[in-house]
């Protein structure tokens, strides 16, 4: 999740829920200006949800797939008024949501399918959520292996699970205390796969950082996770640096700061280049930014600073090379 401008967030950050603070579908549909993300069916619930709270979204590489976490909770007016006021129960329900009388603790994974007109499917529940917060998730291998974020009520630690041919999920499976550290007020969040499923990069506050949360990474050799070094500068910095994402495929490396999705030319998985601020035209507060394979389709957040909310959007990338204005996905 993301929050990450926004002050009262160091207990959804403690619960791994990435409520973002600034900060995704594909083929062009029948909204307007061409957005993609047009229910197919006005009696489906929209990912955008109202009344409810819709957040951390990821595309598949081949835009199939739209994956994002999901509340009947409200948590606009916790935003607003800097945690005086709780989250409101004020959204409609999901098929499979659990429920929970602590906001907090009711977030699952959804994943909506692309339609063949392009517009998107009831989205489902993905079927691997536990008993509490679950949340940002991406997919590897077609969407046969899972990373996330995943809450027992006390802590929160990053999880891997493997598709069973039948389609059900195996077990979530702790990759190990290297990487999820439970140390006093350490967390671990926003977890990032390599298409090889080698390599893992993660948001965390451990120490031996260059101030607040940083990304780290490890890599896996003969199924043993490496210990976690940190990615350094110039990806982290004295601020908050968190949700990369990074593909073969793209030109760029992507993540936040406070307020704003950077960017740099990537050299692998590190900055060829000096980073520099994504702009998104219609969106003044972007985060957790993922990109179709293809490298014409971001999906991300967006803060609604006046509301408070958070909206899921697109940005199609211009023949100029900037991204064009964000267009809601329903």
């Amino acid at each position: 999740m993301s929050f990450d401008a926004l002050g009262p967030h160091s207990r959804i950050r403690a619960l791994g829920i990435c409520l973002v603070s600034l900060a995704l579908p594909l083929f062009l549909g029948s909204c307007k200006g061409g957005a993609s993300g047009s229910s197919s069916s006005s009696a489906q619930v929209p990912i955008n949800a109202v009344g409810g709270w819709s957040d951390s979204p990821f595309i598949s590489g081949d835009g199939q797939r739209l994956y994002f976490m999901y509340s009947r909770y409200d948590f606009a007016p916790w935003v607003i008024s800097a945690g005086a006021q709780p989250p409101v129960l004020s959204g409609p329900d999901r098929a499979g949501l659990h429920h929970s009388a602590n906001p907090f603790d009711e977030f699952d994974i959804y994943v909506a399918a692309r339609n063949p007109d392009g517009t998107w499917a009831e989205a489902v529940n993905l079927g691997l959520n536990g008993a509490y917060a679950d949340s940002g998730g991406m997919e590897i291998n077609g969407g046969k292996t899972f990373v996330w974020l995943q809450a027992s009520g006390s802590a929160s630690s990053i999880v891997m699970a493997n598709r069973n041919p039948d389609g059900t999920w195996g077990p979530a499976v702790d990759p190990g205390p290297g990487i999820n550290d439970h140390s006093t007020g350490v967390l671990q969040d926003n977890p990032h796969l390599s298409a090889d499923g080698k390599t893992l990069w993660f948001t965390s506050n451990r120490p031996m950082g260059f101030g607040g949360r940083d990304i780290w990474f490890s890599s896996n050799s003969n199924g043993s996770w490496s210990a976690p070094v940190n990615a350094g500068a110039p990806v982290n910095s004295a601020a908050d640096d968190d949700q990369f994402w990074f593909s073969a495929a793209s030109p760029d490396l992507y993540w936040n700061n406070p307020g704003e999705i950077m960017h740099c030319p990537s050299a692998g998985s590190t900055c060829s280049g000096a980073p520099e601020v994504l702009t998104i035209p219609g969106c003044k507060f972007p985060a957790k930014p993922s990109i179709t394979d293809d490298g014409l389709t971001m999906y991300f957040a967006c803060r609604v600073p006046e509301t408070g909310g958070i909206k899921i959007m697109y940005s199609i990338k211009q023949a100029s090379g900037s991204w064009g204005v964000a267009a809601l996905v329903d």
